[in-house]
């Protein structure tokens, strides 16, 4: 049997990624990401949006559950995140065919699996290869040029490496400043 002590602090591991799943969802939500394809003028490349800000809506919040309670967790936030997405509603508001959100599902599982135990910057593009690849197939809408569909999958990478550095960095930040305390 466990002890109230530990208890305890599973609550708060599960309180803790519920709210970093919560904060990815809140800004996927609140993200400008179609307006940033239009401001860019940039219409030949799907998930555009997700390809450049990656790091800061999903990347940091995977690598925080990460680094603060351990390997694995990045991937429950994930998922959770993608399945408050998709409660929202349908992915991309593609809805035939209605098994679509699998897509959304598995990019980002393979996005946090990767993050969790890999890289952020790995884990990015694995999410966004995985949503071109459902668009190809299902809506004929391969990015291009292709140039440009490298140098998004490149920023993409760098996205997601900064952003979980950054996570690594803040997380050894509050470590060291709460071992003051």
């Amino acid at each position: 049997m466990k002890s109230a002590k530990n208890v305890h602090g599973e609550i708060f591991k599960t309180l803790g990624i519920f709210i970093l799943s919560a904060i990815g969802y809140l800004l996927s939500f609140f993200a400008p990401t179609g307006a940033l394809s239009n401001f860019l003028n940039i219409k030949t490349i799907p998930c555009l949006g997700l390809g450049l800000l990656s790091g800061i809506l999903y990347i940091f919040w995977i690598a925080l559950a990460r680094e603060f309670y351990g390997r694995g967790h990045g991937t429950i936030v994930a998922i959770l995140t993608i399945s408050f997405i998709l409660l929202g509603g349908p992915w991309y508001g593609i809805t035939d065919p209605v098994y679509f959100g699998i897509f959304g599902f598995l990019s980002f599982l393979a996005m946090g699996t990767l993050t969790d135990f890999w890289n952020g910057g790995i884990g990015s593009v694995s999410c966004l290869v995985i949503n071109w690849i459902a668009f190809s197939y299902f809506r004929n809408f391969s990015p291009s040029p292709l140039w440009l569909a490298l140098l998004v999958l490149l920023i993409s990478f760098i996205s997601g490496a900064v952003f979980d550095y950054l996570a690594k960095l803040f997380v050894n930040r509050v470590s060291t400043f709460s071992s003051f305390s």
